[in-house]
């Protein structure tokens, strides 16, 4: 600190110099008021100097801070939208309050405003999925308790507030507050999309797994059909030319009459194996499959009886496929037979008919489907329906769910082969006591010049 002393003894001002100056203060002299304000002169504009460059400096620090803070929320917002891109956010919790503070991406993700207060609780009861609700809970307190220091991940599925369901994926570290207590931090990321794509993969997977097992059973199928045809051809041979030596009416005779019965609908096993190995001899032409549909309704009629109530809508418009007739009254007859078997005592089967196009999105949940311009027949009953498992062998052959005397399990390989020999493909919907709806794709005709 600088004193200014005026006066005009010299002894005086020695004196006051001496005094002052050991006890940290700087002593200017002045003899009259004159030099006096010279030196206040001085002093003040060194003063106003330092005092401009004080000024400066504090200006510069506050510009520089304010450019710190300026990208500071820069980054922040850039990590935000960074997290919001990768379906991310992530949170603080503390064990012993139970408070959780939680990043503007997480809030984002699940669909809570951030203004909303969190706690573990309240995340518990209605943020983690109720079946997955324990398993986390044990997983944390796992982690806690055997004093981990990171957060093994751990994918668990959590509920938006819109009641969206989120797969995600938590990793995180266990740190200690001054008090000893655990402190965690843990970040969430939204992997739905990759669980969704996982299973679509899998699905892919089980329909090429199921059509590469069809297409085995029906090689196999096709060349014991061969084999046993032959045969049959020579038993069927054989039996006739010894009726045509023996009287009628004889023992032998009725027994000879019952091995060609037998060996007859043996003969037709044979052709529905044929079929179902795509290696039946076919002689396919341009249909309309109303027109099928309607030739075929009186022996639907007397096959399905009076317990059944059939009904059907055709579309007017219906394109024309390129098929054979027979075949299509196989398929008819098959899957009315079975639907009027999946009905107990009385019931609906319903017939459709109609034009689409199916598109890569369709296709991609349908095995053996390609896009491109269908007809479609739809049979639907209201029957006993099927479980998932039923569902996944229904087309391999002597499959059956029915009594050993109700059927031979050959109906739906057959309409499987016949549909496969025309480059369609079945959709089938069924769940216990909701009914069936087999859905047959066959693609659209088209005629030179259409």
């Amino acid at each position: 600190m600088k004193i200014l002393i005026v006066d005009d003894h010299e002894d005086n001002l020695y004196l006051l110099q001496s005094l002052l100056s050991g006890n940290g203060y700087q002593v200017v002299a002045a003899p009259d008021g004159a030099k006096a304000f010279d030196i206040l002169a001085a002093e003040k504009i060194d003063l106003v100097t330092k005092l401009e460059q004080k000024m400066l400096e504090a200006e510069q620090e506050i510009a520089a801070r304010k450019a710190a803070e300026t990208e500071l929320r820069k980054s922040r917002k850039r990590l935000i939208e960074a997290q919001r891109l990768a379906g991310m956010g992530d949170f603080t919790w503390d064990v012993t309050t139970g408070d959780v503070i939680g990043s503007d991406a997480l809030f984002d993700l699940l669909g809570y405003d951030p203004e909303e207060p969190l706690s573990i609780d309240r995340i518990k009861a209605e943020i983690h999925h109720p079946d997955d609700a324990y398993g986390v809970a044990a997983w944390f307190q796992e982690c806690i308790d055997s004093n981990r220091k990171n957060l093994p991940p751990k994918e668990y599925r959590v509920i938006r507030k819109d009641g969206q369901v989120l797969n995600i994926r938590t990793v995180g570290r266990i740190e200690k507050k001054p008090n000893g207590q655990p402190l965690v931090f843990a970040t969430i990321q939204d992997i739905t999309a990759h669980k969704q794509a996982e299973a679509g993969k899998e699905t892919l997977q089980d329909q090429l797994n199921q059509a590469q097992k069809l297409e085995s059973i029906g090689r196999l199928a096709g060349g014991v059909a061969h084999d046993y045809n032959n045969m049959l051809s020579v038993i069927m041979g054989f039996a006739e030319l010894a009726l045509g030596k023996i009287p009628p009416g004889s023992s032998l005779y009725n027994d000879l009459k019952e091995i060609l019965t037998a060996a007859r609908r043996s003969s037709d096993m044979i052709r529905k194996l044929l079929t179902f190995a795509r290696k039946q001899e076919i002689s396919p032409r341009l249909l309309n499959l109303n027109d099928a549909i309607e030739g075929m309704l009186k022996m639907l009629g007397r096959v399905l009886g009076e317990r059944v109530h059939f009904s059907r809508h055709l579309d007017p418009g219906l394109w024309d496929v390129f098929v054979d007739p027979s075949q299509v009254d196989q398929i008819l007859m098959n899957l009315c037979v079975n639907a009027k078997d999946a009905i107990d005592e009385s019931g609906r089967i319903h017939i459709e008919t109609a034009n689409v196009h199916l598109d890569d999105r369709f296709c991609t949940d349908l095995p053996g489907a390609v896009p491109g311009d269908f007809v479609a027949l739809t049979v639907t009953d209201d029957g006993c329906g099927m479980d998932s498992q039923t569902r996944e062998k229904i087309f391999e052959p002597f499959f059956t769910t029915k009594a050993s005397d109700k059927g031979t399990g050959l109906g739906l390989a057959t309409v499987y082969g016949i549909v496969n020999q025309n480059s369609g493909f079945i959709h089938v919907t069924s769940e216990p006591h909701k009914g069936t709806s087999f859905t047959i794709y066959l693609p659209r005709h088209f005629s030179p010049g259409s």
